[in-house]
This record gives C-alpha cells, structure tokens and sequence, in this order.
C-alpha cells in the first residue's frame, strides 16, 4: 500500500474553498499536475495548518521547520518532501490566520474524526519541538481543535500525552484518561477502553506508517496512563 495515502481524502476537494485559492496561489501550473493535487490534498492541508501554529507566536524557529520537514521526508520521501517545502517556505511568509476557520471547516467536511485527531497530534509535535511551546500556539491549536469539532477531553488528552513532563504529578494520566482524580476504578476502566479503542492503530487504515505511528504513541500513552493509575491505587 502507497505509503502517501491519508484516510478520508477525497479526490478533488481541495480545488473548492480557501484550500484551493491557497494551493492555487502557491502551487502554479508545474509544481503538481491537477491528479497528484487531488490526492494530496489533506497533506498539504498539513502545511497549511503547521504553518499557522510556527507563526503563532511571532517566531518562525528552526526546529519547528526542520520537524515538519523530517515528518514529510519520513512519510512522503525527500524528493516530494522538498516540493512541499517549495510551498511551505511561501506560506510561512504569508499571514493567513483570515482563513484558518474556513480552512479547517474544509477539512472538516472531508476529514474522518481519527484523521482529525492525528491531525491535532501532529500540530502539538510541531509546537513542542523547541522543547518549549507558547501560550499563542497552544491557543491556535485549540482554535483549529474546536474548527475541526474535537472536544476538549480529547484535545487535553493529547496535550497531556505530549506536553506533560514525565516527572509531572500523577494528575498527568488522569488527563489522558480524561477522568478526574476522585473517578471509582470502574469509571477509570470505562475511560481507559473508551480511549484504547478510540486511539488504537487499527482505527486507521490505508495511511503511512509514519502515521500510524503517532497513533501508536498516543495509544501507548493510554495504557501507561491505566497501568499508573492501577499501580498508584494498589
């Protein structure tokens, strides 16, 4: 199986709305032919996106470059990674936060919920990259959260999975449960298989391996989070 494929992605989409006036703009008639933008649609839909988190707060830093293109070099090979970046080095000159909710509303439309999710973890990857990340960049990431109808539990579920140090308190694998401290075994056990199923790698068919890899981390991180809370309460 191609390992360029993104679940969800439907062919032509990306020539209507505010992603195909972007693309348009950037791409010019030599860089894609019109067959290979319809399939990449929700890729470049990526760098739209990381573009907006990079600039967020003020600061366009090496590190968040580099990470997005290590991400596109790994899962899409250098050669179509380096046309990417032709397209990401122009939008990183450009201000488009005017567009960001008709850009995600887009994405929305054509974007199944486990690609969306894949999409919110990648964005906090780009954040955290620096081993910092800004108040600004979390709040664009929750503006694209919301645009792309993920709800806060999951969106605090993966901030906590990313963010958190692990020498944090245990309150860390509670977030990731999406439960509070006071829940009863039973409603952490509730909470844990809800998560484990919603984060496990299977959920996701015909996409990279890179991909499939950031679910794996996410559904790692939820059995760690069970297993701690277990241990704690023994």
């Amino acid at each position: 199986m191609s390992n360029t494929k993104w679940i969800g992605a439907a062919a032509g989409w990306l020539f209507a709305g505010p992603i195909g006036g972007i693309i348009g703009y950037y791409l010019g008639k030599n860089l894609f032919d019109k067959k290979v933008d319809n399939q990449k649609a929700f890729e470049i839909s990526l760098l739209i996106l990381s573009s907006m988190v990079i600039k967020s707060d003020g600061k366009v830093l090496k590190s968040e470059l580099n990470y997005v293109k290590k991400f596109f070099t790994n899962t899409f090979g250098a050669q179509k990674s380096n046309e990417y970046f032709k397209i990401f080095n122009n939008l990183n000159k450009q201000d488009l936060n005017s567009k960001l909710r008709q850009v995600c509303i887009q994405i929305n439309t054509h974007i199944n919920h486990s690609s969306r999710l894949e999409i919110i973890h990648f964005l906090f990857g780009v954040a955290a990259s620096d081993n910092e990340i800004h108040l600004k960049e979390i709040e664009t990431i929750k503006r694209i959260s919301n645009y792309l109808n993920i709800n806060s539990y999951d969106f605090e579920s993966i901030k906590s999975m990313l963010l958190v140090k692990k020498s944090a308190n245990s309150e860390k694998w509670y977030k990731i449960l999406g439960v509070n401290k006071n829940a009863t075994d039973s409603e952490v056990k509730k909470a844990y298989r809800k998560m484990a199923l919603k984060y496990h790698p299977d959920k996701l068919t015909g996409v990279s391996e890179d991909i499939k890899k950031l679910a794996s981390q996410k559904f790692l991180a939820v059995k760690e989070a069970y297993e701690q809370i277990n241990k704690e309460r023994s």
